[in-house]
């Protein structure tokens, strides 16, 4: 089935698959996407695409060679509120290319200028126009739609794996959040002090086909602050994954390295990278929570050619982290402590194991 092979890779790690954003590990700000030609609306594109691109509520429409439809959903409104930038995306069409034979689209944010859509490619995926393959031979005419493709029984089959994880793993934390957590479908949705609700939507289907691998992402719920003051929510996306700390008065979201671990006084918190597939810009890093806002009171930055990673063993007290580290690749692991004095925290090895 498309897409579904390639998926159930990416899955094998953790319960559910996420967002594959390819602006979003390094969060930069990118620049708007080109204005189409002068006169040239996304109505008149799509007008002239003569039924293989249509927009309804559900959000951008392709049909494929294949006969199945490809849905690229605009993400502007979490819920109560705008999605935070990280998470908001927009897709616009701007043209049938001839030249490779697929569609151009703009997408708000992107690095990539134009992405380009294969019509007829196996594998559904979003790519740097400038790098399409052109048709050997000539320039590919706009093709008539194709006949409708039947409903995929494995793709349902699919979802219904994924909600069987969460039901084992998520379920039970969403339970313990009396109420101020809960999931419906592809939708987890939290309840804010204010009585707003901020949700979070996957992006694992794309109406009839799985989402291309470079806007694949979802939302675990992950519990609660000790103090009850955040929200906490693993992220995935092209077998990584990061965590996002929820601000339960505003709804304002912080970016972890992953699901951290709060201090026995909720007012710290330390996450690091386990997993080498994303260039996080840290390895270990620890959040003070004291303030209005959370704030990085220490990090330790990757280098070149170092592939140390750090996991997290938890908080001996409020001034002591254990952790153990080692090469990625490797399951060779020594024990470190992240100490807290005067004069800030400080890395300390143990010996090792």
């Amino acid at each position: 089935m498309r897409n579904v092979a390639l998926a159930a890779i990416a899955l094998s790690t953790v319960a559910v698959i996420g967002a594959a954003l390819w602006w979003r590990p390094t969060r930069i700000e990118v620049p708007p996407p080109p204005q189409p030609p002068v006169g040239q609306s996304e109505d008149a594109a799509i007008l002239q695409s003569k039924g293989l691109v249509w927009r309804d509520a559900n959000g951008l429409n392709f049909r494929l060679k294949s006969g199945e439809i490809l849905t690229l959903a605009d993400r502007s409104r979490c819920g109560d509120l705008p999605c935070p930038k990280e998470l908001a995306i927009q897709y616009r069409y701007l043209a049938w290319n001839a030249d490779a034979g697929g569609y151009n689209v703009a997408l708000t944010p992107s690095t990539t200028p134009v992405s380009f859509l294969p019509f007829g490619e196996d594998e559904v995926a979003l790519i740097d126009a400038r790098h399409a393959e052109k048709a050997a031979d000539a320039p590919v005419a706009l093709p008539p739609p194709p006949p409708a493709a039947q409903p995929d029984d494995a793709l349902a089959e699919w979802l219904a794996d994924i909600a069987n994880g969460r039901n084992q793993g998520e379920a039970p934390l969403i339970a313990a959040s009396h109420d101020q957590a809960r999931r419906d479908a592809s939708h987890l949705i939290l309840k804010l002090a204010d009585g707003r609700s901020l949700t979070l939507t996957d992006d694992l289907v794309c109406g009839q086909v799985a989402c291309p691998q470079q806007v694949f992402r979802s939302y675990d719920y992950a519990g609660m602050s000790p103090d009850n003051r955040y929200h906490v929510v693993e992220e995935h996306w092209n077998e990584a994954n990061a965590g996002l700390l929820i601000d339960n008065r505003t709804g304002g979201i912080t970016f972890l390295l992953g699901i951290p671990k709060f201090s026995p006084d909720a007012k710290h918190a330390v996450a690091s990278v386990t997993d080498l597939e994303w260039s996080a810009p840290r390895r270990l890093e620890v959040w003070s929570l004291s303030g209005a806002a959370p704030d990085i009171e220490y990090s330790l930055p990757a280098k070149d050619e170092d592939d140390t990673i750090y996991e997290v063993v938890g908080w001996a007290d409020g001034d002591h982290v254990r952790l153990r580290r080692g090469p990625w690749a490797s399951e060779r692991r020594s024990p470190a402590t992240l100490t807290h004095g005067p004069n800030g925290w400080r890395l300390q090895s143990s010996g090792t194991n």
